[in-house]
């Protein structure tokens, strides 16, 4: 009995350490991303991302159906439902300058 909690307090212990240490992994990729970005703008480059969107994702984001834009997205592209989303935002954010 007493094994037990030892083993379910190392459980716990193991699973907030991990997500303690994993918290900030994006912050690599995101300082990255934003380096990029400076060299493009820099460079003069006309970098569209999204240019090759399906138009199915534009027309549902055009009939405000977000829901449906971001499941076709996922479709399409294989993402996660947070980078579909994250995808689907900034279009709707930046559509003149993404596509």
């Amino acid at each position: 009995m007493e094994s037990d909690f030892i083993v379910i307090g190392a459980l716990i212990l193991g699973i907030v350490i991990g997500r303690f240490f994993t918290s900030n992994i994006n912050y690599p990729s995101k300082h990255l991303e934003n380096k990029v970005d400076a060299i493009i703008d820099h460079l003069g480059v006309d970098f569209k991302p999204y240019k090759n969107t399906p138009k199915e994702v534009l027309s549902a984001l055009d009939s405000g159906e977000r829901v449906k834009a971001i499941k076709i997205y996922r479709q399409f592209s294989g993402v996660s439902l947070k980078e579909a989303s994250e995808v689907i935002s900034y279009l709707e954010n930046n559509r003149t300058n993404a596509t």
